[in-house]
């Protein structure tokens, strides 16, 4: 396990990719000040989360959260192909046994990506606390009376909670995603399948008429009707998939 932290920390691409997922959501900031000085709207801090969508275009959670089981595989869900591709995994292996590898690796690629979206969402609703501390504005959703839905009316009295829950809930599904990613690159020996792979199965979430990204926005309109059932879903697949393919390789796998 050690290992397996000591080559993520020290590989180039990993870091690099994970400073850039780290600041993606950070540039959406500029422009929530460029409306406040231009325009003089000011949202609550919250509603300036990233999360939460506030700018036009959604372009940047488009290109985050759209994309996660490949920032994953590049900051570290892809090591077991490189671990084929050296020759290091038969090594470790012989070492530690099929299952402890598996395992070791489903554990480093979900604190990995937990981790990651933990940091950027912690670091981006930092500064947008200090930048609108003092501001109101909610869009005027505060303005809106939907006592039926539960959770759209408790979002709207404690913001900061609500934006807790949704960031809890999209850093364990982060998690998940690693695992699948993970996974997916055991099982296929070359990157572009491991990606491809990992690419559309998450994609048939997004583009899903209840979509993933639902789990993924604070404030929306959907009630916990709509969430519960897309996160059992997403949930039960992000699991299934990579319980067999331990399954496989520990029972079936020689290679």
């Amino acid at each position: 396990m050690r290992s397996n932290f000591h080559r993520l920390i020290h590989n180039k691409l990993s870091i690099f990719i994970v400073i850039g997922f780290l600041i993606i959501p950070n540039i959406e900031i500029i422009q929530h000040l460029i409306e406040k000085y231009k325009y003089g709207t000011t949202y609550h801090p919250a509603f300036s989360f990233f999360l939460s969508g506030s700018t036009r275009g959604h372009a940047l959670q488009f290109l985050m959260l759209w994309f996660l089981p490949v920032y994953y595989l590049l900051i570290a869900a892809d090591t077991p192909i490189q671990d084929l591709e050296t020759g290091y995994k038969n090594i470790l292996i012989s070492k530690i046994g099929k299952k402890r590898y598996v395992l070791q690796k489903y554990i480093i690629a979900f604190l990995s990506s937990s981790l990651s979206m933990a940091a950027a969402l912690l670091i981006n609703f930092s500064f947008v606390y200090i930048l609108f501390k003092n501001s109101t504005f909610m869009r005027s959703l505060d303005e809106i009376q939907a006592k039926e839905n539960i959770l759209f009316s408790f979002s709207i009295e404690h913001p900061y909670l609500a934006i807790l829950l949704f960031a809890l809930v999209a850093t364990f599904l982060s998690g998940l995603i690693g695992v699948l990613a993970s996974s997916l690159s055991i099982f296929f020996p070359k990157r572009k399948f491991a990606y491809a792979a990992a690419f559309f199965i998450w994609f048939m979430f997004v583009l899903k008429e209840n979509s993933v990204m639902y789990l993924f926005q604070p404030f929306a309109e959907y009630g916990f009707e709509v969430l519960i059932p897309i996160f059992i879903q997403v949930v039960l697949v992000l699991l299934i998939i990579p319980l067999a393919v331990y399954y496989y390789e520990v029972k079936y796998n020689e290679n």
